[in-house]
């Protein structure tokens, strides 16, 4: 047994060596070509599913959309579908579109990312998923729109099933299909490119975006460089998947630390009334750290919190006052005049403050996690930005709590 395990380390060592060397190389072409100049990663814009990837799609598609080149894209993206469900010539495409109040009881109802129709009301719904959970019953809600004359497509990265939760009993390839960013669409957009091949700026657009999803699908975008790699997997198949199956693990592992270092340093600093924890599961949606302290009302606190997993995803930190649970207005008032939340927050019925603080949805940040210098770095920053934050909200938010216990008593007073 310990003859087969050295083989093993050796063979590993190897292959992360021979890989190495391959990815170094892609990269001096990237370089080259001018690849890493991508407004997509520049504006820290890789994973947001709506305000990137179903907008770029959704506008592409769009005969009618500011490409000026009609129903051409719409045309590829229906024959990579290999459907010839929707009449190309009327056909129309709407992002976020209504299809009803939802109803998770009824299985109905809810907002389509990328939706496709015509004149013979038939339609196409298109779910697209980057980082984001999958919703209660999402799948069938909207296999159950306009039934018999709708089709409903599933998009991910790597063209993976919904989960159960989402699609019940259904069956993919049956009840509805499933579609890839690595495949399906790296394949219609390098068609949509060939074809804007006399309209420099959109080709040049198109082929940007070629290159954010090979890079989050963890492609080459050198044949030569692939065909390398391709052979080193072919060679090394067992060691390939053992490294594989252990990647998320190291990712989750190495954020724990992250976290749990960033936790440190907060208890260094907030002492006497404080309580900093963070979440058992990572892999939990919505998980993170949070920071409360004991005079501050029950609900309203301070988070960091991934949108959705924080190994994977951006996370955002700020303060969190449910609007069914606290007086967002008494709130609002006593927070409004911090000079930390007047820089780039923004607002929503959970977090009367919230702003994006970290990018683990890309390679580049995540990387960061496994350079000891590098993560360091991160945990100064993060545990700054969440004490001063916290320390800047002490004040407000016991007045705050003083202001509903004297209430409380003021109705226990009148009740008796």
């Amino acid at each position: 047994m310990k003859i087969v395990k050295v083989i093993s380390i050796k063979n590993t060592t190897k292959l992360i060596e021979d890989a190495s060397r391959i990815l170094e190389h892609q990269k001096e072409i990237s370089i080259l070509k001018g690849e890493n100049f991508n407004l997509f990663s520049i504006l820290k814009m890789e994973s947001k599913e709506n305000a990137t990837h179903s907008a770029f799609l959704g506008e592409l598609l769009n005969p009618d959309g500011s490409h000026n080149m009609g129903n051409s894209f719409l045309k590829y993206f229906l024959e990579e579908l290999e459907s010839d469900h929707i009449d190309l010539e009327s056909a129309k495409v709407k992002l976020e579109q209504h299809v009803g109040e939802r109803n998770d009881k009824e299985k109905t109802g809810g907002r389509v990312d990328i939706y496709i129709y015509d004149r013979f009301d038939k339609s196409i719904c298109v779910e697209n998923k980057i980082d984001a959970p999958d919703q209660n019953v999402q799948i069938q809600r909207y296999c159950n729109h306009n039934i018999e004359k709708n089709t409903v497509y599933y998009l991910t990265l790597e063209g993976k099933e919904p989960k159960p939760k989402s699609k019940g009993e259904l069956v993919s390839g049956e009840d509805f299909h499933l579609l890839s960013y690595s495949s399906n669409i790296t394949t219609w957009l390098t068609k949509c490119a060939k074809e804007a091949s006399n309209h420099p700026i959109l080709r040049e657009s198109i082929q940007q975006y070629i290159i954010l999803i090979k890079k989050l699908t963890h492609q080459l975008t050198d044949s030569k460089m692939e065909q390398e790699i391709l052979y080193l997997i072919a060679k090394n198949y067992s060691t390939t998947k053992a490294l594989e199956s252990n990647v998320k693990k190291a990712e989750l592992n190495f954020t724990r630390r992250f976290l749990d270092d960033v936790k440190i340093e907060l208890e260094k600093k907030l002492i006497i009334g404080w309580k900093i924890e963070v979440s058992k599961s990572l892999e939990e949606a919505w998980s993170g750290l949070t920071i409360k302290h004991e005079n501050w009302p029950e609900k309203v606190y301070v988070k960091l919190e991934g949108q959705s997993k924080v190994p994977w995803s951006d996370s955002i930190y700020g303060i969190i006052g449910n609007k069914k649970n606290c007086n967002r207005e008494l709130l609002n008032k006593e927070l409004e005049a911090i000079e930390i939340l007047k820089e780039g927050f923004k607002s929503n019925n959970v977090w009367p403050f919230y702003k994006t603080i970290l990018h683990f949805g890309s390679d580049e940040s995540r990387a960061e996690l496994f350079n000891e210098k590098e993560r360091m770095k991160l945990v100064k920053n993060l545990s700054d930005k969440l004490q001063n934050l916290s320390k800047a909200c002490e004040e407000p938010l016991q007045r705050i709590s003083k202001v509903n216990s004297t209430k409380e008593k003021f109705d226990i007073r009148n009740l008796n």
